[in-house]
Formats: C-alpha cells, sequence, structure tokens
C-alpha cells in the first residue's frame, strides 16, 4: 500500500495555526497569573469579613495603601444595611462602619478619579480617592482632607 504525503498548504497551515495556538495559551497563562494575586486577595478578604462580621452580600473590594495597607469589603449585612468592612494586612481589629453614617464616597469623585476606596490612616476609616497622578485621603465621617 502507498502511504499519502500531506501536501505543501496543508502542512503551513497546521504549522499556522499551531503558532497561533501556542501565542494563545501563552498569552492566556500570562494573564491569568498576572491576575492571580488580585483575585486571591479578594477572596481571602471576603470570607474573613463573611466569617467574623455580619456581611451577607459582598459588592465591592479594594486595597488601600496609606500608613498601613488594608483591605475592604463594601456590601450588604443581614438586615440589608450597607456596611464596610475593613481589615489590616495583618488580619487583626476588623472594623466594621455603617456607610450611612459616612460622607458619600461620590462627593470626593473628581474629573480625574479613578477608584474610591475604603481604608484606615491611623486606626480611622478614610476614603483613598486615587486618580493618574497619585492618591487623596479624606476622612470618612467628615469629608476632610487628611493627605
Amino acid at each position: 500500500m502507498r502511504k499519502r504525503r500531506m501536501s505543501v498548504t496543508a502542512q503551513v497551515t497546521i504549522g499556522i495555526l499551531s503558532v497561533v495556538l501556542a501565542i494563545y495559551l501563552a498569552t492566556a497563562f500570562y494573564f491569568g497569573s498576572a491576575i492571580h494575586p488580585f483575585t486571591y486577595s479578594r477572596q481571602q478578604a471576603i470570607s474573613i469579613a463573611k466569617a467574623n462580621t455580619d456581611l451577607k452580600t459582598p459588592e465591592a473590594y479594594g486595597m488601600a495603601t496609606t500608613n498601613q495597607t488594608t483591605y475592604s469589603v463594601i456590601g450588604l449585612d443581614k438586615s440589608g444595611k450597607e456596611i464596610g468592612v475593613i481589615i489590616p494586612k495583618d488580619n487583626k481589629n476588623l472594623v466594621v462602619v455603617d456607610l450611612a453614617k459616612g460622607i458619600s464616597p461620590e462627593r470626593l469623585k473628581e474629573s480625574t478619579t479613578t477608584s474610591i476606596v475604603l481604608g484606615l490612616y491611623k486606626n480611622k476609616p478614610i476614603w483613598q480617592v486615587n486618580n493618574q497622578t497619585g492618591y487623596k485621603v479624606y476622612d470618612f465621617t467628615s469629608g476632610k482632607k487628611l493627605m
């Protein structure tokens, strides 16, 4: 029986598809491993907040770095009230704030604002307003600029 040989066109097509597949897999792996620290810290913060507070439905996650690094989870508690849970990096002394008792983050928003994150500064709740050139820190209850 005679063996059939693949045509040059078929060989080139298979080669090109193999290179495209390799590039796609490398890109997917690169971006997957790049976002892994963020997704892992978000999962950890949400599980800590749910285990130690009345948080039932998490809606937002953030990380703020002022004089210390903190993670925050904003969501609804069991009674439907919107709360924020601030978790210091050492996981000690969680701070739970009633968002209705603080200034609305929308009032702090500027045209260049990229994100607004709940955090701690000198062990007091703050809003960290981030933009392209840096960040500003505002007191959670009064809205007074601290940094």
